[in-house]
């Protein structure tokens, strides 16, 4: 009798016991997943592009017979296309350039009893670039060598010369990378090119400069 008296005692006090335990149990919550934010990385400058570009130029071309001088504007529409390749370090970003260009400018004056006319044909240039980003847009100088030829004719026996003069060139501009390949600029650049004397059979010696803006877009590879 006692050994059933003291079982159904334990079995009560084991049953009594079961809802404490479970209330001192944790229940382990499933773990919650962490959001992916992506973070937009700065835009790379660097690497090989290529473009095309269109602008108007302002050519003075400044002849002299060794008795008086004469000043005449060239200005004109230009149709071009460069490339170049970029190092992005931070910031910073260094480059080499090169472009040709083709000027569609032409201007007649009289000299010595004779109408002449003028133009600038075909030129480019070769230069360094240095410029700061900020993300995709791209603040740069350039400057380096330039050439262009310069032809001049008359206009009434039709005899002609023409010369490829050498010079200078230095600039800025701004460029906006709109996608990760595609890039658009505006651009200045002053050229000068060296004092010539390609105009001597018609008794005169020329001096060419030049003042462009041109907006272009590149494809970035």
């Amino acid at each position: 009798m006692k050994s059933i008296i003291f079982g159904a005692a334990g079995i009560l006090l084991t049953a009594g016991a079961i809802p404490a335990f479970a209330a001192d149990m944790t229940i382990a919550e499933p773990p919650v997943e962490t959001p992916i934010t992506e973070v937009s990385g700065i835009y790379d400058w660097g690497g090989f592009y290529v473009g095309v570009n269109t602008g108007y130029a302002w050519t003075g071309a400044e002849y002299s017979d060794g008795v008086s001088a004469i000043n005449r504007d060239l200005g004109g529409f230009v149709l071009g296309g460069y490339a170049g390749y970029n190092i992005s370090n931070d910031a910073w970003v260094y480059g080499v350039e090169a472009d040709v260009k083709r000027d569609f400018n032409d201007e007649r004056f009289a000299s010595g009893g004779t109408t002449l006319e003028t133009e600038t044909t075909w030129g480019g240039s070769v230069r360094a670039r240095l410029g700061y980003a900020i993300d995709r847009t791209l603040i740069y100088g350039t400057g380096g060598y330039a050439f262009t030829h310069a032809k001049l004719e008359d206009v009434n026996t039709g005899a002609s010369e023409g010369e490829t003069l050498h010079g200078w060139t230095l600039g800025a501009g701004v460029e906006q990378a709109f996608t990760d390949s595609m890039i658009g600029r505006v651009e200045y650049r002053y050229s000068d090119y060296s004092k010539s004397d390609m105009f001597g059979a018609a008794g005169l010696d020329g001096d060419i400069d030049s003042h462009s803006i041109m907006v272009g877009v590149s494809m970035k590879f």
